[in-house]
């Protein structure tokens, strides 16, 4: 218990001192970061104190996470006192033009009421899929034995690849929709009213997930994905008042949203409100991650192939076209008695590399995340409207030190999906964006 108090505290000074330090960003990789794993760390001394559920972790569990969020934030410091280094001298003598009024982003409106058809559509396509491939009579029998045929058995879905696509597709449209109404609605001051085709799109895009997923997450990340746009869109002069407003008004939003998130849990398949009280569920679900690695971290890196954890959705690629055999699990190898497969996203790292290789894997992800943050967002010189582009994949990509706290995001960012969702977000940015393409 005395190690999991001192944790939970040195990770609240991390915050503030990364809050303070990278001039009160809450978009900073490390401002995230913290921020996730701190609130796993007061929900599971809360728990171990007033629950009795959890039990205490041991030192080597303590020294990991202290050493691990150490340099991550050092990571990002060295990126940050680089980067404002290089413009302070690339800064010109001679003050700049102040900047033109910002014009509204365009998507004309036969494509808003086009592309709001095709999620509806895909609504309805991705429960028909759902319904002909399970056999329970309540949808939350069909969604429980749904998820589980797409976690162990996927290729016993049918028309699955179909769906697989239409969920690429309709991410990059739920994204870029919700982008430009965000922006427009509090960059151009357009009227919220004039822009509900596009929230429309979203909402059908997050319903959507749900039936092809048949998981909350996915579901939460849409909102987190835009509150997250939203904060990047106004890291502007005068723009740090309407972001603190912003998250004053989150509270409430968090506390009914913990509320719906349990909810949420019947209808996917998880347990029942009736077997286990809707606060154990998310108390478990927040930081259940911590004590699932406490119970393997005795074991150090034990993984057969090297990053056989951290890069198991690459390894897919050489599984699926038979070049090695594929693993008995390919999200973590180890056994799960209390609390389910999430490992906080410090996990897979210490599986594959040990408790040094959490620190350098520490290193390395907040130096990516930093170096596109920094140099491409805050001290970029390209103001176009290709900065929105930059925007748009940061925000997405962050949902992977969102999760830190309960589970390793980060590695599932190593796919072909990715790939495709980089690609296709460009294409239709300049296609109807900058092009305004519209119907004839």
């Amino acid at each position: 218990m005395t190690n999991l108090y001192i944790l939970m505290w040195i990770y609240l000074v991390y915050l503030g001192v990364s809050f303070w330090l990278f001039g009160y960003n809450f978009m900073s990789p490390s401002v995230v970061f913290f921020v996730s794993m701190s609130i796993m760390l007061c929900v599971a001394y809360y728990a171990a104190n007033n629950m009795q559920m959890l039990f205490a972790i041991n030192m080597q569990t303590f020294t990991i996470f202290a050493w691990g969020g150490f340099f991550f934030l050092a990571a990002e410091f060295m990126v940050y006192a680089g980067q404002a280094v290089r413009c302070f001298r690339n800064a010109p003598l001679v003050p700049q033009d102040m900047p033109a009024k910002p014009e509204p982003l365009f998507i004309h409106w036969q494509i808003q009421v086009s592309a709001m058809i095709f999620l509806a559509v895909s609504c309805v396509l991705a429960f028909a899929v759902l319904y002909m491939n399970t056999g329970g009579i309540t949808l939350h029998a069909k969604m429980k034995e749904f998820r589980s045929l797409l976690f162990y058995h996927p290729e016993n879905i049918k028309y699955l690849f179909i769906i697989a696509q239409l969920y690429k597709v309709n991410l990059v449209i739920s994204n870029l929709f919700g982008y430009v109404m965000l922006y427009n609605m509090t960059v151009c001051n357009i009227p919220a009213r004039k822009l509900l085709v596009l929230l429309a799109c979203v909402m059908l895009y997050a319903i959507f997930s749900v039936f092809y997923t048949c998981a909350r997450q996915s579901f939460m990340e849409v909102w987190l994905c835009m509150a997250m746009m939203y904060i990047t869109i106004n890291m502007r002069p005068g723009g740090k008042e309407k972001i603190f407003k912003f998250v004053l008004k989150l509270i409430p939003v968090l506390i009914l949203t913990a509320s719906f998130f349990t909810a949420m849990g019947v209808l996917v398949g998880r347990n029942k409100t009736t077997t286990k009280s809707s606060s154990l569920q998310f108390v478990e679900y927040l930081s259940g991650g911590l004590y699932s690695f406490n119970l393997h971290v005795d074991n150090g890196a034990s993984s057969k192939y090297f990053g056989q954890s951290t890069f198991s959705y690459v390894y897919l690629i050489p599984q699926h076209l038979g070049l090695m055999p594929k693993f008995e699990n390919d999200k973590f190898i180890g056994k799960f008695e209390l609390y389910g497969n999430m490992v906080t996203i410090f996990g897979r790292w210490h599986e594959d590399f040990g408790a040094v290789g959490v620190c350098v894997m520490a290193c390395i992800v907040s130096t990516l995340y930093s170096l596109v943050f920094y140099r491409k967002l805050i001290y970029s010189e390209n103001q176009s409207r290709e900065h929105h582009l930059t925007r748009i994949y940061y925000c997405q990509f962050m949902t992977g030190l969102m999760w830190a706290g309960t589970d390793d995001r980060v590695c599932a960012l190593f796919t072909a999906q990715s790939v495709v969702f980089l690609a296709l977000t460009a294409i239709l940015y300049k296609i109807l964006v900058v092009g305004r393409f519209k119907l004839a």
